[in-house]
């Protein structure tokens, strides 16, 4: 069953990246789409392994989605934490970001490192949210997420790397 965007959320998957991209101290509604842009992104990760040709490749970008869905229920639980509320993780077919288009990063060296310039902003981003949470528990969820954004920034370097040979 699609679960309904948080009263304020952003209408699109593009426009809540640009809103979680720009908080540095964010609200429990901003908490709710990041859950929900998280378990998004696995479908992304997936859909963009479906086009790697490379085996290695396709190996790391599902191991990026998978993390991208443990972040999502870290996300989850700091909802929990902070308010008490069940806001679980959505599969795709339930995830309101998940009904139009499915954008597929460039697989290519350049798409690649270019993502992975976007996940090692993440853990920035993770940091700058737990420093301003106030709950110690729900900050130490945000730090696994930053740390693992960048695993996945890794990883794409990786994946470049391969495809420069």
């Amino acid at each position: 069953m699609m679960i309904a965007l948080p009263e304020g959320a952003p209408a699109t998957l593009g426009e809540a990246f640009a809103r979680i991209n720009s908080v540095t101290a964010p609200t429990v509604t901003d908490i709710k789409v990041m859950v929900l842009v998280e378990a998004a992104g696995q479908t992304l990760y997936e859909k963009s392994a479906e086009v790697a040709e490379h085996p290695r490749v396709k190996e790391l970008l599902i191991e990026n989605g998978h993390e991208e869905m443990k972040h999502a229920r870290r996300a989850a639980e700091v909802v929990k934490l902070l308010t008490g509320e069940d806001f679980p993780a959505p599969a795709a077919a339930d995830n309101p970001y998940l009904t139009g288009h499915i954008p597929v990063a460039a697989i290519t060296p350049e798409g690649l490192r270019k993502t992975a310039e976007s996940e090692f902003a993440g853990d920035k981003l993770y940091e700058n949210w737990a420093s301003s949470i106030g709950h110690e528990g729900a900050a130490e969820l945000l730090r696994a997420n930053g740390r693992e954004e960048t695993d996945h920034g890794n990883r794409l370097l990786e994946a470049a790397a391969i495809l420069e040979g």
